[in-house]
């Protein structure tokens, strides 16, 4: 197999020395517009390309960040994504995306291969049943910073961009007060991700700010699957006085639960209302929608966690406490 043109093939043919005809290259003040001219117009003849891998090996560094999300099917990470290319780009770097399908033994091999690989960073949303943040700590100790993105653990804190917990759930409570609605149940996430909690924290606040008692009768605990969402409100709806609205851990939970309804209660369809997190696009085109849904602006959070993480690429102190960036949600009605 041919071998590429390399530097020193171009200097060789120019008379040059290596180090001139890469300044050339990099446009060096130094080097002069003819020279430069002259290197330029013979790599494109011979159509010479850079060897980034030596650039990088030098550098130490391989260019590269590592994603790893739950799954690509939900329209969340796939604009989070399209933030964090957008970033990553800007600074010449390479995304390796990857998805733990919600299994911690799944997320926890992606994790050493992406050590292996030598990835400069990493932006992950842990599975729903990652209870283990050691190997996390082992990746900064290592000196691959780590940014969390919407999931994260309560302790110990690490660098992390999630939505604004809290406004959000004082938005959507109150758009329900003001609907009539005084039963209001909440579908919280696996109590292992300290997004449950901080959203479960919105919830009560919201409650208690508007002087309604909190029920634990009202309160379920989810895992994302249609079944445990359809159990969790087949209890609820079973409860002496039974909740007229519901606030949702994310918009996809709010569809399951309002299928639960239509399937087994088709008559309170009109006098239940519903609020998730996550304004899904799919939305518009259903018959029976959820009454608005929460923007968590997952693009911009996707901008916000690739910047983080290339400040901390570029800034290695290892002594700076955590980062704790909340995005502001939007109420969007439907």
């Amino acid at each position: 197999m041919k071998k590429g043109v390399t530097i020193k093939d171009i200097a060789k043919k120019l008379n040059m020395s290596v180090s001139t005809v890469s300044k050339a290259l990099s446009n060096h003040a130094n080097i002069s517009d003819l020279t430069k001219e002259r290197v330029r117009r013979l790599a494109k003849d011979w159509n010479y390309v850079p060897n980034e891998a030596a650039r990088h090996f030098k550098q130490s560094k391989s260019f590269t960040l590592g994603v790893v999300i739950p799954d690509l099917i939900d329209q969340f990470f796939v604009a989070a994504i399209r933030g964090v290319e957008e970033i990553a780009g800007k600074h010449k770097y390479q995304v390796i995306i990857a998805q733990s399908h919600e299994d911690p033994d799944k997320e926890e091999q992606i994790i050493k291969n992406l050590i292996s690989n030598r990835v400069d960073g990493v932006i992950i949303t842990i599975s729903k049943n990652t209870n283990k943040s050691d190997l996390f700590t082992q990746l900064e100790q290592n000196g691959i910073p780590v940014v969390f993105l919407t999931r994260s653990f309560g302790q110990p804190i690490f660098n992390n961009v999630t939505a604004d917990n809290i406004h959000a759930g004082s938005l959507a409570i109150d758009y329900l007060y003001q609907l009539g609605h005084r039963r209001i149940a909440h579908l919280m996430g696996p109590k292992i991700l300290s997004t449950s909690h901080q959203r479960l924290e919105a919830y009560k606040k919201a409650l208690e700010k508007l002087k309604i008692d909190f029920d634990l009768q009202l309160l379920r605990e989810i895992d994302f699957s249609e079944e445990k969402t359809h159990q969790a409100m087949r209890e609820l709806l079973k409860v002496k006085n039974p909740p007229t609205a519901f606030f949702v851990f994310k918009t996809y939970v709010s569809l399951d639960a309002i299928n639960y309804v239509k399937i087994h209660h088709p008559k309170l369809l009109p006098k239940i209302d519903i609020i998730g997190f996550g304004n899904l696009p799919l939305i518009k085109y259903l018959d029976i929608k959820p009454k608005a849904s929460l923007e968590e602006n997952s693009y911009e959070m996707g901008l916000k966690a690739a910047s983080l993480l290339m400040k901390l690429i570029n800034n290695p102190t290892g002594s700076e406490p955590p980062v704790s960036i909340k995005i502001p949600c939007e109420l969007i009605i439907h």
